[in-house]
């Protein structure tokens, strides 16, 4: 269940950072390679902990402090998402025409950048606050689980691919 309500909101706000993205051209000479989620091997998404709560002793309290984080994030989010929607919608209409009034262009373009910040502040503070709602010890065990998870995916990827 957690998974079914985390995952959407997370990647509403990596695809539109994506679409924003990929409408510029960059060759691998203009930018430094990024990883995927920067922030993977600190931090640790709800649907992680859920999957291990045994393992990692999760308490009632932590867990329930866990999914009002969830909800809380969710109501926030869900706003911002219907305005980054039409915010998007409103700058395509502006680049759509045969001339661009360049200046609108720009405004809309900080408009739908400052709600993207937001939601992408709001993902980044529930994560803060659930790994603040965990031990050092049930870290330790998730960062473990997490990585052998990771290097078991490796060990079935197709020799020849990367």
């Amino acid at each position: 269940m957690i998974h079914d309500v985390v995952r959407p909101l997370l990647m509403t706000g990596l695809f539109s950072l994506g679409m924003l993205l990929g409408s510029a051209p960059v060759t691998a000479q203009d930018a430094p390679r990024q990883e995927a989620d920067p922030f993977a091997a600190v931090l640790y998404p709800p649907e992680l902990i859920m999957q291990h709560a045994r393992a990692i002793r999760l308490t009632d309290d932590q867990r329930r402090s866990i999914m009002g984080q969830i909800q809380q994030v969710q109501n926030r989010v869900l706003g911002l998402q219907w305005q980054l929607a039409e915010q998007m919608q409103a700058l395509k209409q502006t680049l759509g025409g045969t001339r661009v009034d360049q200046d609108r262009a720009i405004d809309q373009l900080g408009s739908v950048l400052e709600t993207e910040k937001s939601i992408k502040q709001a993902h980044l503070e529930m994560l803060v606050r659930i790994k603040n709602l965990l031990r050092p010890e049930q870290q330790t065990e998730l960062a473990r689980l997490r990585d052998a998870a990771a290097a078991e995916r490796n060990d079935f990827e197709p020799q020849g691919e990367s």
